[in-house]
């Protein structure tokens, strides 16, 4: 079951990085090869990488990027040079929080961050005013803290994967009743 829950996930998650970034993607090999300026959208998925490498920071024009299925657990300051980037897919990571230096990208529309070690939202969320879809699937998020909630332009959160307990389901809900919120069914052996 657990199985087909991820596949379903896997294809639902691919669905929306391609539906939020509608340019060729590139691979890093592939982007290196033509002009910076024209690359929008590279994949860096199952790289296995542990630290982005440093050819990326070249590509300032990239509004898609997909770091997902590696061995991140920081992105480092020179991210903030991408800083028109709209669509970021950091899922299947060693990510512990959001990274903070996310917050830096103000143009930011979809954050997938599925299947990482992150419990708590930091309030600096907040800064991400542009935000429309938030996926953290499948991690033990205890705390949104209350910066989703001046998030005006957020339509999609998806805290799936975990079962919560009512008190919890209800005020997710009630802290954000403009936003598409994807739970699991509450477990009353959470209260």
């Amino acid at each position: 079951m657990r199985f087909l829950l991820g596949i379903i996930f896997l294809c639902s998650s691919l669905f929306s990085f391609s539906q939020a970034s509608n340019f060729k993607i590139y691979t890093l090999e592939e982007a290196l090869l033509v002009s910076p300026d024209s690359v929008f959208s590279i994949d860096l998925s199952r790289k296995k990488l542990y630290e982005l490498p440093k050819e990326l920071f070249r590509f300032t024009s990239l509004k898609s990027l997909n770091l997902s299925k590696n061995k991140l657990s920081t992105l480092g300051e020179d991210l903030s040079l991408l800083n028109q980037l709209k669509t970021i897919d950091i899922s299947s990571n060693k990510f512990e929080a959001i990274p903070s230096i996310l917050f830096k990208l103000e143009k930011l529309e979809y954050l997938f961050a599925a299947k990482n070690n992150i419990t708590t939202l930091q309030d600096e969320i907040q800064y991400l005013t542009l935000l429309k879809e938030i996926d953290l699937y499948d991690n033990a998020i205890s705390n949104i803290g209350t910066g989703l909630q001046q998030l005006n332009m957020l339509k999609k959160l998806d805290l799936q994967g975990i079962m919560y307990g009512p008190t919890f389901h209800a005020f997710i809900y009630k802290s954000l009743p403009n936003v598409q919120v994807k739970m699991d069914p509450p477990c009353t052996c959470m209260e």
